[in-house]
């Protein structure tokens, strides 16, 4: 056991690795059936201005989705590395503050495709 009771014991960081990495790989795993899954279901939908609109915003939310999910694997790398219980809430504290930038920027990435979609259709309904 550790010296310093404010040490995470090895076997800790060896248990908590070898579980991220099987969650790891069960998440690659979904991500990969969901990702074919909409494809499939986009591809069975007739194409017109709105299903292309639709999958862009789509497309869009599933790459920021694997970018946050990412984010998050990473933080539970380094929670798993880390040495005490106060890294650990460090850690935490700066993940989350860069999670909250991060989704405010997503937000509004996302509606500003979702407006140009619409101002999309609303020209192409202003020429017929």
């Amino acid at each position: 056991m550790a010296d310093n009771r404010s040490e995470i014991p090895q076997t800790m960081h060896e248990l908590a690795d070898q579980q991220l990495k099987q969650a790891h790989a069960a998440y690659d795993q979904i991500t990969t059936h969901i990702t074919n899954a909409m494809s499939v279901w986009m591809t069975a939908i007739p194409s017109n201005p709105i299903t292309v609109g639709l999958k862009d915003v789509q497309n869009r939310a599933m790459e920021i989705s694997k970018q946050n999910a990412e984010s998050a694997f990473l933080l539970a790398g380094k929670i798993v590395n880390a040495k005490t219980l106060q890294e650990v809430l460090t850690l935490q504290t700066q993940f989350a503050q860069e999670q909250m930038q991060a989704y405010a920027t997503q937000t509004q990435e996302l509606y500003k495709l979702i407006g140009e979609t619409a101002q999309k259709l609303q020209r192409g309904r202003s020429l017929h």
